[in-house]
């Protein structure tokens, strides 16, 4: 690496702990750094992020019926724990049971959503239970969007990026590529070494098998 890179590096470096210190680095210093093309794949990034918080504050018809759905099984199902503590027993078993029942529904609702619409799963933090045996509000997916404790993350949520991540992303990738091409290129005699050796081993796991 070559002294200019060696100082782009180290600036690069100094860049992202600002940024992992929540400092602001203005676009104009960035750019500089990153360089041109580097610079406008972070501008692209941070576009398709924007697109992406568009898509989740407006979701499909079927994720809203759902989120409702959910939300009325939550309910029941918090009235039956209330009812349990108050020990009247003979109504909270049949509000379970009612919340069991609507979960159940929801559950199959899910199946069929995602029968129709493959892609709709991003907008979950898991996947429903093939055999519907969880049917508590704990156990049954969320989508990613809502704020409830039992919210485990993924899909959609897992992508989305706020604009200091877009761009210490671009910033790992530009100190990636500086390290990169710091690494020597192997001789054609040292290729054909490699490739002896693989050989060799391939044909020891061959025998082993």
């Amino acid at each position: 690496m070559n002294k200019q890179s060696v100082k782009k590096r180290a600036k690069l470096v100094e860049l992202k702990s600002k940024l992992l210190r929540g400092e602001h680095i203005q676009n104009r210093q960035l750019k500089t750094w990153l360089g041109d093309d580097a610079f406008d794949e972070r501008i692209a990034a941070w576009e398709s992020q924007k697109s992406l918080r568009a898509d989740l504050s407006s979701p499909p018809a079927d994720i809203t019926e759902y989120q409702k759905r959910l939300h009325s099984v939550n309910f029941t199902y918090s009235r039956a724990e209330i009812l349990s503590q108050r020990k009247q027993n003979e109504t909270a078993e049949r509000m379970y049971h009612d919340s069991e029942a609507a979960a159940e529904e929801l559950i199959e609702f899910l199946h069929e959503i995602l029968r129709t619409d493959q892609s709709l799963e991003m907008w979950f933090d898991r996947l429903p239970d093939k055999n519907n045996r969880g049917l508590t509000p704990a156990s049954l997916p969320q989508v990613v969007t809502s704020r409830s404790r039992f919210n485990q993350g993924g899909g959609y949520g897992d992508i989305k990026r706020s604009i200091q991540e877009v761009k210490i992303d671009a910033i790992d990738s530009a100190i990636d590529e500086l390290d990169a091409s710091d690494i020597p290129a192997l001789t054609p005699s040292e290729v054909t070494k490699v490739a002896a050796h693989s050989a060799r081993l391939r044909a020891i796991l061959k025998r082993q098998e």
